[in-house]
């Protein structure tokens, strides 16, 4: 008789475990997706350099992001998102740089600007499981992450901005890695396809050695506001 109900308690207990290990697994939800990102550069010398719209060229500054994340609970979501940022705009205006004890103007005539920020991201969704079906997709959030930097630029070289004495062409280039960190305030869908969008900001040091005549020499940081737009699957 004991083992009789010692065998209908572990069947009690194994089923209540169960139970719960389901709940909890059903509770969580993984999700990956694309985003198409515009991007403002807020420092007045970079944004000069490398201006968000360029009318010759109808060109936007630009960012593509992947994302693969893990909601719990639809509160709070681990995310790891890599992007790609590309332009070759080129802006109106050029920057003095100091070498060798000679300050001489840089006009640039051709550009490429790569960057690859690699960010680990924490969101919370405060208005999950609300009566309110549009705030329940809201979220804010953190991240933070390396990012690499590439940047060239073939200038023309002047001995000040009224471009009168030239001095010649040259092309500079440098990469490096820095920091960087992120706030962030979107809305997206819980369905099984769905879109999002998304407001940023983005801080990033220029740490690195500024020996060339570049915008990342010069800058004094490469911070950014973006807005996303998001396609999600969840798995």
């Amino acid at each position: 008789m004991k083992k009789i109900i010692s065998l209908v308690i572990l069947f009690i207990v194994s089923q209540n475990t169960f139970a719960q290990i389901k709940e909890r697994s059903s509770s969580s939800s993984v999700y990956a997706g694309m985003a198409y990102k515009f991007v403002y550069l807020t420092d007045n010398t970079v944004e000069d350099a490398y201006p968000f719209f360029q009318l010759n060229s109808g060109d936007f500054m630009k960012e593509l992001d992947g994302f693969i994340g893990i909601t719990f609970n639809e509160r709070y979501t681990l995310e790891f998102s890599p992007a790609y940022l590309f332009t070759n705009s080129t802006g109106n205006n050029g920057f003095y740089f100091t070498e060798n004890n000679e300050r001489l103007y840089y006009y640039s005539q051709q550009t490429r600007l790569n960057a690859l920020p690699l960010n680990g991201r924490i969101k919370f969704h405060p208005f999950a499981r609300t009566e309110n079906k549009t705030l329940e997709k809201m979220y804010f959030g953190l991240g933070a992450g390396a990012m690499y930097i590439n940047e060239e630029m073939t200038n023309q070289i002047f001995t000040d901005d009224s471009r009168s004495d030239y001095r010649g062409i040259k092309t500079f280039s440098n990469d490096f890695w820095t920091i960087n960190y992120e706030i962030l305030l979107g809305i997206a869908s819980f369905s099984k396809i769905g879109v999002g969008f998304e407001l940023s900001y983005r801080f990033v040091l220029l740490n690195q050695n500024k020996s060339k005549p570049l915008i990342t020499s010069v800058a004094a940081n490469f911070n950014s506001a973006n807005l996303a737009a998001n396609i999600i699957y969840t798995f």
